[in-house]
């Protein structure tokens, strides 16, 4: 699976997410992590789950589409 930049980047602003640091912190994933997944990177079920979390979005909106 892989996360939208652009989806990403938007739910982190409708949500008050600053930075990729301050969503690391409020997800407990690792910046190096969000990084990857922010740059093209494929991302686990697990992981995708806590950035929707703290983003308060369900995960299917952050997936790009194929």
């Amino acid at each position: 699976m892989r996360i939208s930049k652009n989806k990403l980047g938007l739910s982190m602003l409708n949500s008050g997410v600053d930075s990729i640091k301050d969503l690391a912190e409020a997800s407990g994933v690792s910046i190096n992590t969000i990084s990857r997944c922010n740059n093209g990177g494929t991302v686990k079920l697990a992981t995708l789950r806590k950035l929707a979390t703290a983003l308060n979005v369900d995960p299917s909106e952050l997936l790009e589409e194929v």
